[in-house]
């Protein structure tokens, strides 16, 4: 059975300390690029898509974001939230669904909701009203005006998002994060790497000491050299006990009336 050196237990207790930090920092890493990366790609597929097709509403995954510049649909809606619509069959829309569509000339996205469905010469088309206006909207919408159907809304990250979708805030809560973590991630591998092989060093000097001892002794016929002979333990010396004589035999006094045998 192969016996443990000290430097093994050492490295075995540092091991277990540095444990639990080395996990909990991978955690956190993990969730950092989890949460970072999906929305460094969804605000870059968004402003290449506004770029690229600056008449349309850019999408990913059918599912477009858009940011409540005005109270119209107050309360349901509110200025500066932030609100998700989805691609939908125009056919299953009926009265009261919200949608969002774009005028008639105009790049602005409206989000309403539906007063009225009816068919204008086999087109679809949709009368809307903001739930805080007093009257409904004057054009009617055609179908192929529709954007989506709102669906999901966060309370006031609206600006958020907008300056996210900037160059600038992309940077600043994006890509310096990033590349804070990763810098961090390196310099952390970095300084393991280099205390193990330290200590794997260490290890092989230890080896070849060993191994040069071994081969002294053999070539000097079991004698240790005089520097390992100072530093080696002095053998046990065995004092052996005293001899104990063993008492004399009791002697007790005659009694009267007995024989002397």
């Amino acid at each position: 059975m192969k016996g443990r050196t000290g430097a093994d237990k050492k490295r075995e207790s540092e091991t277990e300390k540095q444990g639990l930090p080395h996990v909990i920092g991978n955690i956190i890493g993990i969730v950092f690029i989890a949460v970072l990366l999906p929305i460094m790609c969804v605000n870059m597929t968004l402003i290449i898509k506004s770029y690229v097709y600056p008449d349309r509403v850019p999408a990913v995954f059918g599912v477009s974001p858009l940011i409540v510049q005005s109270g119209s649909m107050s309360p349901a809606i509110q200025v500066d939230d932030l609100i998700f619509v989805r691609e939908v069959d125009h056919a299953k829309l009926k009265v009261d669904d919200v949608v969002a569509f774009q005028p008639a000339g105009v790049v602005t996205v409206v989000t309403h909701r539906i007063t009225e469905v009816y068919d204008e010469q086999g087109a679809l088309m949709f009368r809307t009203k903001g739930d805080w206006n007093n009257t409904g909207d004057v054009d009617p919408i055609h179908h192929n005006q529709v954007v989506g159907q709102y669906f999901y809304r966060i309370p006031k990250l609206g600006r958020l998002a907008m300056f996210l979708q900037q160059p600038v805030g992309m940077v600043i809560f994006v890509v310096v994060p990033l590349a804070l973590f990763l810098l961090y991630d390196l310099l952390r591998r970095f300084l393991y790497n280099r205390k193990h092989k330290d200590e794997n060093d260490a290890d092989k000097e230890e080896l070849e000491r060993l191994r040069a001892l071994a081969a002294s002794l053999e070539q000097g016929g079991g004698a240790l050299p005089e520097a390992e002979a100072e530093a080696a333990p002095a053998a046990p010396v065995f004092v052996p006990a005293p001899d104990i004589a063993a008492p004399a035999a009791p002697v007790y006094p005659p009694v009267e009336g007995e024989e002397d045998l």
